[in-house]
């Protein structure tokens, strides 16, 4: 599993232009140990989405929604579930 199925992402529908951001943030959460939990998960989306808009890299929108889903307790990955 990678980061876009655990966020439940259609690849093929990602904006063009968010490649590098895609390819960085899921290096960075294989880094990390791949966390899955609420709390990881948030903490390492806002750790990755912040050093994204410091490197001007365009990221898709999915991280940005799934982020605030999980903050506001709308929304847990399925591999936690079980």
């Amino acid at each position: 599993m990678d980061l876009l199925e655990l966020l439940e992402a259609n690849r093929d529908r990602l904006p063009g232009g968010t490649e590098r951001a895609v390819k960085y943030i899921e290096r960075r959460w294989v880094e990390s140990n791949q966390p899955c939990e609420r709390k990881a998960l948030a903490d390492f989306l806002d750790q990755a989405l912040k050093f994204c808009k410091e490197q001007e890299l365009r990221y898709p929108r999915v991280y940005l929604l799934r982020l605030k889903q999980l903050q506001r307790d709308e929304w847990t990955p399925r591999v936690a579930w079980k």
